[in-house]
């Protein structure tokens, strides 16, 4: 009998440390929603210190943001179909391909020996300015400028930037650390605190080009049926966030507005106003539908994109931040996975 108990208990403390096991290695996300900075007007990055200072204390191990990698990128670019321009050649694309294919072509690297040279440079411990220097070139050649300026904000003297070539850089990298940009003025910032080498992208921005690729007269719906969604500006939630909004910036601290793009009232009215319209408006064409049912691919593809670096790096805590019209639809799919545990904010 005696030993029974004991074999009993033996399960059970073995039980219990296997929970406590399984809990532990799970990767905890925190979804930060986030406004466009560079959409508000008189942003400072000094307004974020007590934002960066609160999110420094999750200790997160892992950084992701709303951009498209180079491989989705290119892969887009190889379609030769103008429907995705407003990706490759516009805001979403542009910059980061030219500044990719320069790069490619100065430093005589292919986008796969770039990657080969990122994951073995990674693998150090402490890098030198030198290691530095050659990291942030190889970042740069596959499109991912964030972890680029990252790297470049690791390096105290900038007289390693020889060249001509290497001062065109160093400037780029100069005017988007001071753009009023979540990549630079939020990520890069906590990721320097935290000393992260790499900021991941976990975005896919195809949804609105596949939109009007098979709804070309979405626009057309839209305006006819402009008296059905002309309202949506006015409804008290957004009402709240221009009126919190502006005053954050008066005050030169936005973190009330974290708090509140964050909270779960937002995340229902953004949801009911802005995304289940779609639901109620009935075009004729059904293009609304399908105005709904991009979106919601879109942030299933994000988050394919987080499980992704989920994948990489097992147990680890990850933030990422977001439109924050993203954080209700994102949360909801990870919440969902067995061994993801939501953070609040």
């Amino acid at each position: 009998m005696v030993k029974t108990k004991f074999t009993h208990s033996i399960i059970i403390i073995c039980f219990f440390s296997l929970t406590a096991l399984a809990q532990t290695d799970k990767n905890q996300i925190l979804v930060l929603g986030t406004s466009h900075l560079e959409q508000l007007k008189g942003f400072e990055i000094s307004m974020l210190d007590k934002v960066i200072d609160k999110l420094d204390s999750f200790n997160f191990e892992v950084i992701c943001i709303e951009k498209m990698s180079g491989e989705l990128l290119y892969g887009i670019q190889s379609r030769q179909d103008s429907s995705f321009d407003q990706i490759t050649k516009g805001r979403f694309g542009s910059k980061f391909l030219k500044v990719a294919d320069t790069v490619q072509s100065s430093k005589s690297i292919s986008y796969l020996k770039a990657e080969k040279n990122i994951k073995e440079l990674s693998c150090k411990s402490n890098l030198n300015v030198n290691q530095r220097k050659e990291l942030l070139f190889n970042y740069l050649a596959i499109t991912d400028l964030p972890s680029a300026v990252l790297q470049y904000a690791y390096i105290k003297d900038k007289v390693v930037f020889t060249s001509n070539f290497d001062k065109y850089i160093a400037n780029l990298l100069e005017k988007s650390t001071i753009s009023n940009n979540e990549y630079y003025s939020l990520a890069v910032s906590l990721a320097k605190r935290e000393n992260i080498n790499q900021i991941e992208p976990i975005d896919n921005f195809q949804d609105e080009a596949l939109l009007l690729k098979y709804y070309p007269d979405f626009i057309k719906d839209y305006q006819d049926n402009f008296n059905q969604i002309n309202d949506i500006n006015q409804l008290p939630v957004y009402q709240k966030l221009n009126q919190l909004t502006q005053e954050c910036l008066r005050t030169n601290d936005l973190s009330d507005l974290y708090t509140f793009l964050n909270s779960d009232e937002y995340k229902k009215e953004d949801y009911n106003g802005q995304w289940k319209i779609w639901l109620k408006t009935n075009f004729p064409s059904h293009s609304d539908k399908a105005r709904y049912s991009f979106w919601e691919m879109r942030n299933l593809q994000i988050t394919a994109n987080i499980m992704r670096v989920v994948a990489r790096n097992p147990g680890k805590k990850l933030i990422v931040i977001i439109g924050a019209s993203h954080k209700s639809f994102v949360e909801k799919y990870l919440e969902q996975i067995e061994h993801v545990e939501v953070l609040k904010y």
